[in-house]
Formats: structure tokens, C-alpha cells, sequence
């Protein structure tokens, strides 16, 4: 390991500096990201439906052998969206009023076993194995559930569904005779998928809960007054609210109900769920100028913006499931959405339509990837990240969408942002942190203040101490995300980098721990560097000389031992290449240096004012 230092220098800088680069506090930190094209905050999840078993499990039954294979095929999944550096999984656990997890209240789906209402024998927990085994891999897993869908096909129903239970909360879709929907209008209705919520975030370790589109079906409610829900909007309307504002209205009522209900469970359990909703991707037609279609506000009857103004969700994810450019423009849309999050505070996560390159549409990976970096343009401030719908491409690396992605957008792993309104304080960094040959281990830490411990470890690999400190936020300088204590690191990253470790909790809250001893500690700036500094230590101003380079621009920014900017400036190039700085208001003490180009590229060390 190689250590090169000014011995005068480390006894200061292991005094002020090996505690935390990450500031551990009561309240979180979080930076803007290092760059944008290679974000560390950045969900990447995928919908994995299990209904009419389209992903997971692809195959139903009650025998062990096929048991034993569902949980063989969703490790699989789980294994292949690691791999692929995916960090969320959406798993579909309530497709049509049943469920794919042990309940008390509906009965088993139809899509694991074969029969609704047949527990599997032996029996097990499909949403327990899968939490455990993506919490095991480092991903996030939301639960999935479809609110208010009943039934889509021919199957029996077992004496404790919905639909057998209580039939006068079920009306059948005009355009499907199979298609059966508990009626948003009736106030019990409402009651119970909020029953439904409470039952999963109380009893499971999920991230998140998820709704889809699925209220009012598309196009299958017949012209009042021979509407399917007539007497319900009859029996339910003392505000004697129009058809559509009054379904839209019960829309409403169920999201607050909802909200409300996982937030009283966070309260009480310490738990961090988060909640969010899938709309279709056009609120209404005409809205931005030029788009046109199908909207959630007059052909599925709820409005998701109500919700943003109520702050009844966490995040919206849209399901924009169209192209760039054309009367769905998917720049358009996309910029819209963001706009209308980042007014109330919010996040979004865009839904893709992976699906496409597989059907008549024959969309090339390059329409996703240009979508993701859309998603990550600067206008696009409150979006961070995308959902795949679904697995199958991700599965059969559809057009090559994988490999193209790891090449560029996905080169580099990344974590789901944490969502600060839910829980802003910080976990503890894990403690003992070394490397033993080419083992890097760390203890867990004592729990956080609001009894927090770390759900998984992020590892980093900086080039040295200074770009630890000033690059910290660089997603290119992760090298896994994991929940267990240790990694094998190459013989080459325990030679020449520079290692850090950080916590993330259950909000994926970030905190982590510098330490000289993880790598490469140099002091003295490298002899094939582009530049050189002088003099350092300083006293009120130093030069920084760029060795047979030039620059139209540069950015000088000044960070203290803790990561934190102190000072910035932009400079225009100089004949003689020499950029002249003159920090203000910078006390005496340890301070690092980066240098951003106009291209793109980026230079770190350290210096010392007198």
C-alpha cells in the first residue's frame, strides 16, 4: 500500500479528518450530485406483474417441485437485476383482490398456486422471501398493489373474496365482460384497501408501497344514467359533485386515506414506507401544448395532481410509455411532470416502456437510454430515476438493452435517493473499518438517534484523499452496494485507491467514514499530473500552473476536511496557463482543492493554508 506524506502533516490531518467525511449529525447532508451522467442517487427499479404470470412466477402450482422452483426463478431475477445495476424492485403482491403473501383478509392469488384460495403446501410467504432476498442483495423492494381491480378472467373465487363477500361493491366493466372493479364510490370500499395497506406495512419490511394505475378502467364506463356505479354516486354525493369530479373526488379520498395510514405506521413502528402512484402519463389532454391522448383526469377519473397539492404522496412514477417527439412527446411530458413534483416538494420516478422493443412498436435501446438521460437533464430537478416496465426485457436483454446500458447509462452502480421529508436524520458509520490483504471489512455501528441501523454499505474507490473529500458525490467512484461487513477488493484498488465506506439506512440516508489508513494517503501531487501548486502551505494566495495544457475556463471550488465548500470561483483562460487564487474568509488548516474544466474533467489535492 503505498504511502507517500509530509510527516508534519498527518498528525493534523488524521486529528481533524479521520472521523467523517460524511457528517454524521442530527441532520442529514445531501449534496447536488458530482454530475448528473453519473448520478449515485438514482432509482432504477423494475415492475416485476405477476398477473396473468407474466414475470414472476411464470409458472403456477401446489407441489413442492414448483415451489421450489418459483423461489429458484425469483432469485434469479433478483441475481440478474443486480447484475445489471438495478437497485429497486416493484413486486405486483395483490394483482386482482388476492395475494401473493400470507393474509388474513383475501385469499391466495390464483397466479401462485393455481386455485385461488389454496394456501401452498408446504406454505410460504412469496413477499418475505423476496424482501429478504433483495435486502440481501442490496435493492429496495415496494409492494406493489392494484387498489381497486377484482378479477380479470374466467378463474373461481374463493369464499373470502371481495367479489363473492360482498358483491355489491363489484360492477364489470363495460368493454370486458371479465373484468371485474371494486367501486371506488362506495365509502367501505375505501375502508378496506386502506385495511389492505395497513395489514402489508404493518406486519412487512418493505420499502415501499405502490399503486398503478387501475382505478376507473379505461374506455368501460357506460354514459349515466345507466352508469355501473349510478346508486352508488346516488347514495354517495352530499356535496352533489358532478359524475367525474365526484369519482375523481373518491380517487382522492382513498390516496389521503392511504397516506395517512402508512404515515401513522411509521410513527409508531419506526418504519420508513414510502408511498407512491403510477398515473398514466397524460393528465389531460392539451396539457403541456401538443400533447394528446387518453388523460387519468377524463378517461380514468382520478387526478394525481390533487394529491401533489394535498401532499398525499411521496413520488408519482408516470407511465410514459411513448416515444420522444410526437403528439405524446416524451420530453415534453416528462419536463411537465418534473415541474409539477418539484412545485410541491416531491420526487419522480418515470415509468419506460421496456415492452416496446419486444411488440409491434420495435423500439431500439437507444430510445431508453436517450429517455434516461432526459431524465437526468439539469431542467429535470426533481426527478431521480426510472421504472422498467417489465422484467421480460431485462430478462431476454431485449435489443441489447442491457449490454448497452452497462456500457453507459447504468456503467456505474447506484442507490434510490432518499426522501428527506420521511426521515432526515443521519445513520452511523460503520466502525473498525480495514483491509486485510485484499479483504475490506467493517463493524456495524451503534444504532442512530432515531434507533436506525445501516441496511446496506456503500464502497467507494477514489484515486486519493483529496478527490475522497471533493468528489464524494461522484456515482463513477462507486464500486458495489451490499448488506453484508465485507468485500474482496482487487490487488490493484488495495495499491493505488484511496477506499471509503458509508452507511445507508432505511431511508438510504448516507453517512461514512474517511479513514488514512484505506489506501492511497498521498500528500505530494502525482509527477504526471497536468499541473502543479505553489507554494503550499500558503499564506494568502497560491498558483496553480498547468504543465503544456490549456483551458478556455475553469472552476476552482475549496472544500474543508468535512467535505464542505468553503469558497469558488470561475476563472478564463491566461496566456502563461497560470490560474492565481485568492481564497477570502478561509482560516488557517487542512483544506482540499478540486479544479472542473469546461470538458468535463476534474483535478483534486490537498493544501494548507497557514
Amino acid at each position: 500500500m503505498q504511502k507517500i506524506t509530509l510527516p508534519k502533516l498527518k498528525t493534523a490531518f488524521t486529528s481533524c479528518l479521520i472521523l467523517c467525511y460524511f457528517i454524521a449529525n442530527s441532520q442529514c447532508p445531501q449534496d447536488n450530485e458530482f454530475s448528473k451522467v453519473t448520478p449515485k442517487r438514482d432509482l432504477r427499479g423494475v415492475f416485476l406483474p405477476t398477473v396473468f404470470n407474466l414475470t414472476w412466477p411464470t409458472t403456477k402450482g401446489n407441489t413442492l417441485a414448483t415451489q421450489q422452483a418459483q423461489q429458484n426463478e425469483l432469485i434469479t431475477i433478483l441475481d440478474h437485476l443486480k447484475t445489471n445495476n438495478y437497485n429497486t424492485v416493484f413486486l405486483q403482491v395483490r394483482p386482482a383482490s388476492d395475494a401473493l403473501y400470507v393474509s388474513a383478509i383475501e385469499p391466495w392469488s390464483n397466479y401462485l398456486t393455481g386455485t385461488e384460495g389454496t394456501a401452498p403446501n408446504p406454505v410460504w410467504d412469496p413477499l418475505t422471501f423476496a424482501i429478504n432476498e433483495s435486502h440481501k442483495r442490496g435493492l429496495d423492494l415496494h409492494a406493489w398493489i392494484n387498489p381497486y381491480r377484482a378479477k380479470n378472467g374466467t378463474y373461481a373465487n374463493a369464499s373470502n373474496h371481495p367479489i363473492i363477500k360482498n358483491p355489491s361493491w363489484v360492477f364489470t366493466a363495460a368493454n370486458n365482460a371479465n373484468l371485474k372493479i371494486l367501486n371506488p364510490g362506495i365509502p367501505q370500499v375505501r375502508d378496506y384497501i386502506v385495511s389492505i395497506v395497513q395489514d402489508i406495512a404493518t406486519r412487512y419490511d418493505v420499502d415501499g408501497i405502490h399503486f398503478d394505475d387501475y382505478f376507473y378502467p379505461s374506455g368501460a364506463m357506460t354514459a349515466a344514467p345507466n352508469n355501473q356505479d349510478n346508486q352508488a354516486y346516488i347514495d354517495n354525493n352530499p356535496a352533489a359533485l358532478s359524475l367525474g369530479d365526484w369519482r375523481r373526488e373518491n380517487g382522492n379520498k382513498m390516496i389521503t386515506m392511504v397516506y395517512d395510514a402508512i404515515q401513522a405506521i411509521n410513527t409508531n413502528l419506526n418504519k420508513n414506507i414510502v408511498f407512491g402512484v403510477s398515473p398514466t402519463g397524460i393528465w389531460k389532454s392539451g396539457t403541456p401544448t401538443g400533447i394528446s391522448g387518453n388523460s387519468t383526469y377524463n378517461d380514468l377519473f382520478y387526478d394525481p395532481i390533487a394529491w401533489l397539492n394535498a401532499g398525499k404522496v411521496d413520488y408519482l412514477a408516470p407511465q410514459l410509455y411513448w416515444k420522444i417527439t410526437g403528439a405524446q412527446d416524451y420530453v415534453s411530458l416528462s419536463q411537465w411532470w418534473n415541474d409539477q413534483v418539484k412545485a410541491k416538494n416531491k420526487q419522480l420516478y418515470v415509468s419506460q416502456a421496456y415492452y416496446k422493443m419486444d411488440d409491434s412498436n420495435n423500439w431500439l435501446s437507444a430510445e431508453l437510454q436517450n429517455q434516461t438521460i432526459q431524465n437526468r437533464a439539469a431542467s429535470m430537478n426533481a426527478t431521480f430515476g426510472q421504472i422498467a416496465y417489465s422484467y421480460t426485457s431485462i430478462k431476454n436483454n431485449s435489443k441489447s438493452i442491457n449490454t448497452n446500458l452497462l456500457a453507459a447509462e447504468y456503467k456505474y452502480k447506484s442507490f434510490a435517493p432518499p426522501i428527506t421529508s420521511k426521515d432526515a436524520i443521519c445513520p452511523n458509520p460503520p466502525t473498525n473499518i480495514k483491509i486485510t490483504g485484499t479483504t475490506l471489512s467493517w463493524d456495524t455501528p451503534a444504532a442512530a438517534a432515531d434507533g436506525d441501523l445501516p441496511s446496506k454499505y456503500v464502497i467507494y474507490a477514489f484515486s486519493n484523499t483529496a478527490e475522497a473529500v471533493t468528489n464524494k458525490d461522484d456515482g463513477s467512484r462507486i464500486i458495489e452496494i451490499t448488506a453484508g461487513n465485507q468485500y474482496t477488493l482487487t490487488q490493484n484498488q488495495v495499491d493505488t485507491k484511496f477506499i471509503v465506506v458509508t452507511s445507508l439506512d432505511k431511508n438510504n440516508n448516507e453517512a461514512g467514514t474517511y479513514s488514512p489508513n484505506l489506501g492511497n494517503d498521498d500528500f505530494e501531487l502525482r509527477t504526471n499530473q497536468l499541473f502543479s501548486v505553489y507554494p503550499n502551505p500558503f499564506s494568502d494566495v497560491f498558483t496553480i500552473e498547468l504543465n503544456n495544457a490549456s483551458f478556455n475556463k475553469a472552476r476552482i471550488t475549496i472544500f474543508d476536511p468535512s467535505g464542505i465548500q468553503v469558497w469558488q470561483q470561475d476563472f478564463e483562460s491566461r496566456l502563461d496557463s497560470k490560474i492565481l487564487v485568492q481564497p477570502t474568509n478561509v482560516e488557517s488548516g487542512i483544506y482540499f482543492v478540486r479544479i472542473n474544466f469546461e470538458n468535463g474533467s476534474s483535478e483534486s489535492f490537498k493544501i494548507i493554508k497557514k
